[in-house]
């Protein structure tokens, strides 16, 4: 299962199943009450025995529905893609909230009303609409949504139990991933460097608000203390101001946009340094999430971007980058005994 922060789709899972008697059928107008149907959703479960506890611990790692299918023989491949694609066709009918609506509920009622979604985990925000507020027949509902929740400071997208959430990016690490004896840490990680997307300065413009002359607008920038601060990377006495400017009339109130420029310049700081190494499966992370890597060379907290999640036994977690997940061809004796096991259960 490959994730990547950054797409539309975060999250991506190619998978085979065993069928050897042919039970799993995939069309549409089968009778099969086994039928697996292309318009039925996929859910991956992470479970992983601890000793310790005698038990099995189980981590939801996916849940979304089946874009792709081929047959070969005994064996169905499968490659399915996070919820967020359910939302990404047009609406195709008018969607209006009236002024003062509250934000967070029209974020809901865009993905409930436009795109079937019942299941979410939202954080409760008072942010109102400052005006009349519409989507056209042509809209994205996913778009529309997750404009709204950046415009509120949080981060929209599906977890692993294919809920719906909304949150703040983590400001603290989740996780630290360590080298050495009962690390993490796999392989050697690859550092790089590349100041071309760093900012230390946000500009944030707001709307007019009501009874107001002038649209918000606040700036937030590094303190001087950082290392990337505009004093810090100055010359001469004369600092360096590296400024992004973000427009955006659905904020109304400083509050937000103080929020927004605040939350925009954590993450710009944080694009300097690129990290990627193989580590041991940690299926609880999500996209987004703050991370700490510390070995005995080098020490970095990073946000999590990319990586991807094996769905079986004995393979390496990869973070910093996706992979392709061969499925492996299973042999003909492997089938024969997978088979003669399952004759056997019954």
């Amino acid at each position: 299962m490959n994730v990547d922060y950054t797409a539309d789709v975060t999250r991506n899972c190619t998978m085979q199943l065993f069928d050897p008697d042919r039970t799993l059928s995939f069309e549409t107008d089968s009778a099969d009450e086994g039928a697996i149907y292309m318009d039925k959703m996929i859910k991956v479960i992470y479970a992983v025995k601890v000793p310790q506890m005698n038990s099995w611990v189980s981590i939801p790692v996916f849940c979304g529905p089946v874009i792709s299918m081929s047959r070969d023989d005994n064996l169905i491949n499968l490659e399915c893609q996070g919820k967020e694609t359910l939302s990404m066709g047009a609406s195709w009918r008018t969607f209006t909230r009236k002024k003062n609506s509250n934000k967070v509920n029209v974020i809901a009622d865009i993905l409930r009303e436009l795109s079937g979604e019942r299941q979410f985990d939202f954080v409760e925000l008072s942010s109102k609409l400052p005006a009349d507020y519409s989507l056209g027949r042509e809209s994205v509902p996913w778009v529309a949504a997750k404009k709204l929740a950046s415009g509120l400071s949080r981060q929209l997208f599906y977890d692993g139990r294919g809920y719906c959430r909304m949150r703040s990016l983590p400001g603290t690490p989740v996780f630290t991933f360590k080298s050495g004896d009962g690390g993490t840490v796999l392989t050697t990680p690859q550092i790089d460097y590349d100041s071309t997307e760093v900012k230390n300065i946000i500009l944030v413009k707001g709307g007019i608000p009501a009874g107001a002359k002038k649209g918000v607008e606040v700036s937030v920038s590094a303190p001087a203390t950082h290392p990337l601060s505009p004093q810090k990377l100055g010359r001469n006495g004369v600092s360096r101001y590296l400024l992004e400017v973000i427009e955006d009339d659905a904020i109304r109130s400083k509050a937000e946009a103080t929020a927004k420029a605040a939350t925009t310049l954590n993450d710009r700081l944080l694009q300097e340094v690129e990290v990627s190494f193989d580590a041991m499966p940690i299926p609880y992370l999500e996209p987004g999430d703050l991370c700490r890597l510390q070995t005995e060379e080098y020490a970095t907290t990073f946000r999590l971007s990319e990586y991807s999640i094996p769905l079986v036994a004995g393979e390496q977690m990869s973070v910093g980058y996706v992979k392709r997940m061969q499925v492996r061809k299973l042999s003909a004796r492997t089938m024969a005994a997978m088979r003669t096991k399952r004759i056997m259960s019954r």
